[in-house]
């Protein structure tokens, strides 16, 4: 009873012991572990054959020289990678800062253009008026607005509308219209 209880156990223990380690050494099952080699081919290899046969650890060379360049370039695509989101980076700023330049400018023309539609309905204003009426009202305006208004008009009318004008304030923004 004991021996059915211990002893196979055991056995099959130590055989399924041996299955691993000779597949973890990736040699087949049943491999001879002391090969008995004759004294002519002991002569014809020579230690550096018979130690690149040997293999320790179970990795080969050449796969672990592909590891070390397969390595090698992922760091290197990961060193890119990098480069190319602080590039990508870089740019979406550019970009904001452009977006925001160019909305800049669209609410600047806004402006200009009102500003210049104003200026346009003012100046129609004036075209209807007869220059001594407009020559009045520009008389109490501050010189720039007047050389302003004058500028939207034909020269007929502010040749009219200057020489209804003070004579000094008439040569200040025939000065300004220069």
């Amino acid at each position: 009873m004991i021996v059915a209880l211990v002893l196979i156990p055991a056995i099959f223990i130590l055989v399924g012991g041996m299955v691993v380690m000779n597949y973890a050494m990736d040699r087949p099952l049943l491999s001879v572990p002391f090969l008995q080699v004759s004294e002519e081919e002991k002569s014809s290899e020579t230690p550096e054959t018979s130690e690149a046969k040997v293999n320790v650890t179970g990795i080969d060379s050449d796969a672990t020289n592909r590891l070390k360049a397969a390595n090698n370039e992922i760091e290197k695509l990961r060193n890119e990678n990098v480069e190319l989101t602080n590039e990508v980076k870089a740019r979406q700023e550019e970009i904001t800062d452009l977006i925001r330049e160019r909305d800049r400018l669209v609410s600047e023309l806004a402006a200009a253009t009102t500003e210049e539609e104003n200026s346009s309905d003012i100046s129609s204003v004036y075209e209807e008026m007869s220059a001594k009426q407009a020559a009045a009202i520009m008389g109490e305006l501050e010189s720039p607005q007047v050389a302003e208004l004058l500028k939207e008009l034909s020269p007929k009318q502010q040749a009219d509308i200057l020489g209804r004008m003070n004579a000094q304030q008439a040569a200040v923004v025939t000065q300004l219209l220069q």
